[in-house]
């Protein structure tokens, strides 16, 4: 049985999109730290995301990018669901969240997806918007693969 990995929404952005002129250099680095990393844990592990990961794509690369709806839908189910298993938001991850946002100083949005991650079992979260090496609940760990190590 493989491992299971968590993928923020960042990675994507950065695999799926064209950098922007503002930041053309780090985000040429970032797009290719993010392929390399999708390419090695696609054949190593199980890529979980949720539903949460999906909507704030959509909404960051119609927004932000000025990308075509029906171009997003399609870049969305290619390159997301033939890697990644997609999870359902419940209840109780709304709840999970709440204690793991005042138990880590996590934001809103981010303890959902910490608390995704939780729920479907990985034991590693690949984010740049979280604290580096961060353990929550002795079993998930929050790697920014953008780290300068």
């Amino acid at each position: 049985m493989k491992d299971k990995v968590f993928l923020d929404t960042n990675i994507f952005i950065y695999a799926l999109t064209e950098p922007k002129e503002k930041n053309k250099e780090e985000d040429l680095r970032k797009r290719a730290i993010s392929l390399k990393l999708l390419a090695k844990i696609f054949n190593e592990k199980d890529i979980i995301i949720s539903v949460q990961i999906l909507n704030e794509l959509h909404f960051n690369m119609i927004r932000k990018f000025k990308l075509d709806d029906e171009l997003v839908i399609k870049s969305i189910e290619e390159n997301l669901f033939s890697i990644a298993l997609v999870e359902d938001l419940k209840v109780q991850t709304y709840t999970k969240a709440s204690q793991i946002r005042k138990k880590y100083n996590i934001s809103y949005w981010d303890s959902l997806v910490v608390a995704s991650a939780l729920e479907s079992g990985c034991s590693t979260l690949y984010s740049e918007d979280m604290q580096h090496n961060l353990v929550i609940e002795n079993s998930l760990t929050i790697i920014n693969p953008f780290e300068n190590i």
